[in-house]
């Protein structure tokens, strides 16, 4: 068992309501910070999108990437950028800037503020396929949400839903496809 990952399952989140669906805070470092206090540096979260127009909450000073698991989005940030989604493509954007969507989706946040930097990627991974992540400069968080298929980095396995953490990354992970299936990932590295 590799020490140093962190396991989050379906039982370690917190689920809680907005006006437009069920938002699940999967991950939030430090661990005792308060997302709706601002205090945090990095905030990992699922959402569904039950409506089909909502509003973005205004978060001044937070860097924003978001992935579509399920479904289209249409977004617009400000007065004219326009982006549309298609499940396992990123938008990275700044949570200061007013932001409308349209269209009913699931999908995976990553926020950064208080110094933090970072990234969001989407991995689709075939049966039997294997795949290396290396922490870039600086980089020292990796975590790995299993939205389908079950994957093993080192000995450790992860299946739908649930999240790897590794808060002191500094070296190569191999991950795999545990099962004879294709795996869907949602990989959020940082610099904490």
């Amino acid at each position: 068992m590799n020490d140093n990952i962190i396991v989050r399952t379906e039982k370690d989140y917190k689920v809680s309501k907005w006006s437009g669906g069920d938002t699940t805070e999967l991950y939030l470092y430090p661990e005792n910070g308060d997302y709706k206090a601002g205090n945090f540096q990095l905030r990992i979260s699922s959402a569904t999108v039950e409506v089909d127009q909502s509003e973005f909450t205004s978060l001044p000073g937070v860097e924003r990437y978001l992935m579509i698991f399920q479904g289209h989005l249409d977004m617009i940030h400000g007065e004219n950028e326009k982006v549309s989604l298609e499940p396992y493509e990123v938008d990275h954007f700044d949570g200061g800037v007013p932001t409308v969507s349209y269209g009913k989706v699931i999908d995976f946040n990553l926020m950064l503020k208080n110094g933090a930097r970072g990234r969001m990627e989407a991995l689709c991974l075939e049966s039997g396929q294997e795949w290396k992540i290396v922490p870039e400069k600086d980089e020292n968080f990796l975590a790995i949400y299993v939205r389908k298929g079950e994957i093993l980095i080192g000995d450790v396995v992860l299946g739908p839903h649930e999240l790897g953490v590794i808060k002191k990354w500094n070296t190569k992970e191999g991950i795999r496809v545990a099962a004879r299936s294709q795996s869907r990932l949602g990989i959020c590295r940082a610099e904490l």
